[in-house]
Parts: structure tokens; sequence; C-alpha cells
């Protein structure tokens, strides 16, 4: 090995120091670090020493200056409160983790002007790529921000007014068969509670999961009842909140109907919804029977417990990655839009 470095003060070793303790130029140090030519086994091991030694760690930021890429994915979520988020955030994770890159995941908490904010701040950080659950689908803002040809794909929420790659759950197809079991059971008289998140109206996803519960209503040769169908305005309500908001109302509403059994749009009014019926003491399911979307921890802990459309998070999370990575190597042109179904787990409240 060539000289030993002296270091009586603390200073971070570079390539140079490693060349010295090696007894090798720095080019093969870094030819050594990057796998970018052949190098012989013995001389490795006399850098791959040297970095032991002196604990040397590549700058991967100077590293990426070099070869024009940062290696990172950036992820901003709508809400990660909400298990479903959590999921695809892991999908995503483990997708890019496996292929050298990292997740930066930010949160906009259903803020448009966060979402806006995150995403600007990722491109100016140099990420590779970038992965939204919008808050909103008017995602036309985009254009201000991103080049035309930067790699970016949208899970969950569809959007309107810029093109891009999106990876969806077939919603229209959950919903008509949950909504096609309950008839099945002899429930005419079925209600759909949701949240959405349109600014200007009801978003795509819940008018998709709308459409699905009236096909089946139509293929059963049962009339649609317009005003079961309620499709109120979410927004960033925390856990307790949730407990008593509109959909809380909306059950109350629904029961003089009376409904005989709830379908909802997802696990955010299945929360309202559960507690109106447990706070009036309406029995699940002989008076009202019960299923929502998303498969949340509590609907398999609550007396009775809820049925459940399960939607495949994780694996929208890695689809989303694995197009978005086409997307960055340039391996794809056109636009694709992804749709994965849905299990249904029956439990007890249906």
């Amino acid at each position: 090995m060539g000289k030993a470095l002296q270091n009586t003060g603390y200073r971070k070793p570079t390539m140079k120091d490693v060349a010295e303790a090696a007894g090798v130029s720095i080019s093969t140090v870094s030819h050594v670090l990057n796998g970018t030519r052949f190098v012989s086994p013995e001389v490795t091991n006399k850098v791959e020493a040297a970095i032991l030694t002196l604990k040397f760690r590549a700058n991967p930021i100077a590293r990426n200056l070099r070869s024009g890429e940062s290696r990172l994915i950036g992820f901003v979520v709508s809400n990660l409160e909400h298990y479903f988020y959590v999921n695809i955030a892991k999908g995503i994770e483990k997708t890019v983790n496996a292929l050298g890159y990292q997740l930066v995941l930010i949160d906009s908490a259903e803020n448009k002007a966060a979402e806006i904010q995150s995403i600007e701040s990722l491109y100016l950080r140099g990420t590779d790529g970038i992965i939204i659950a919008p808050t909103t689908t008017d995602c036309g803002y985009l254009s201000s921000i991103l080049p035309p040809d930067f790699p970016l794909v949208f899970v969950d929420r569809q959007p309107a007014s810029f093109q891009a790659d999106c990876v969806l759950l077939n919603n229209a197809g959950a919903s008509y068969e949950a909504t096609r079991h309950l008839l099945n059971k002899g429930y005419t008289r079925i209600g759909f509670i949701s949240f959405h998140f349109g600014e200007s109206g009801i978003d795509p996803t819940i008018m998709e999961r709308i459409e699905g519960y009236k096909q089946a209503h139509r293929e059963a040769g049962i009339e649609i009842n317009a005003g079961l169908i309620k499709a109120v305005p979410g927004g960033s309500s925390t856990p307790a909140e949730l407990l008593h908001a509109e959909p809380y109302a909306i059950m109350k509403e629904l029961l003089t109907v009376p409904v005989q059994a709830v379908l909802c749009g997802n696990s955010l009014a299945a929360i309202g919804v559960y507690r109106y019926l447990k706070d009036a003491s309406i029995p699940i399911p002989e008076k009202v029977a019960l299923i929502t979307f998303d498969d949340d921890l509590w609907l398999s802990m609550a007396a009775p417990r809820i049925s459940a459309v399960v939607q495949p998070a994780e694996s929208i999370g890695s689809t989303a990655a694995k197009q978005l990575l086409k997307r960055i190597q340039r391996k794809t042109k056109t636009y694709k839009t992804l749709r994965l179904d849905a299990e249904i787990i029956f439990r007890e409240s249906c």
C-alpha cells in the first residue's frame, strides 16, 4: 500500500487521499467506486482497503452532478394519515430502492398550495421524477412548473388539464361488484355516501364509483334513486373530526327513507356513517348492511367487522414506480392509464 495518511485533526478524506494510500491514480479510485472501467482484483483490493482505513465516503452530490442524475424520486401524497397512501408509498419505495433510487416523501395534507410548492421544490432540487397523488383534478398548473418531458406519474386520482401516465383502481368495476353483492342479498334501497375531492364538482374517482353503483342497479332492473347518492366535499379533517363530519348527518337523513344498506365511497366517510349507526343503536347488518372502500385497520376491529373493497395499494405504488422509471430511462413515449382490480372482503356487516 502507498503512503499512510497523517491526520491530526478532523478532515473528510478525499479521493486523492485514497489514491495516495493505495498507491494508485485518482482515476483508478474513481473507476473502482463507479464501476466505469475494469480494474484488476489486486488493485481493487488495495483501493477498498484504503477506503475502509480512511473511512472514505463518496460525495453523492458531486457524483450526481457528473452523471446528470440525482437518483431521487419524489412522491407528493394528498393525505398521509390515510393507510391507503402509506401503503402506496411502501410499494414505490421498495421498487425504486431495489434499483438504486431513494424516495423523498411529502404530504400536501389535501392542500393545493402545499402540493404546488412541494412539486416545485422537488423539481428545483433535481429530482429525477415525481409521483403525485393530487389533492385536486385541476393540475394544469404543472405546465408552468415542469418541462413537457419531465417524468411524472399520477396515482389514485386522474388529473384534468394535464397529460401524464396514471395508475388507478378499476373504480367502476369494484363499486359494481360491491353493489351487486348487496342487491343479490335482497337489499333494494342502497345508499352511496362518500367524500369527494373535486374543486368544481365530484372528482372522477368518486364519479366512477357512483357509475359502478348505478350499473349494478340498472342490470338488476332496480330504479336508481338519486336521493340515495350523497357525495360531499372532503377536506383535511382529523380522525376525531371525521366522527361527526357530514357523513354522520347524511346517514341519519338516509334512515328516514329508509335505506337497507350503504356503500361508502371511501373509509373517511365510513367513519361518520359507522359512528352514527352505533350512536343511534342501529344494528348492523340486521337494520342496515354496510360495506366501504379501503380496508383500514379499524374495519376488522369493529363489531361487527365491516366488509371492505380492498385496493391493491402496494401494487399501485410499485406499478407507478416502474412506469416512472421507464419515463426516466426514455423507454416509453405514449402516455398510459393503468388500472388495477380490487379485492372485496366480505365480513359480518353485509
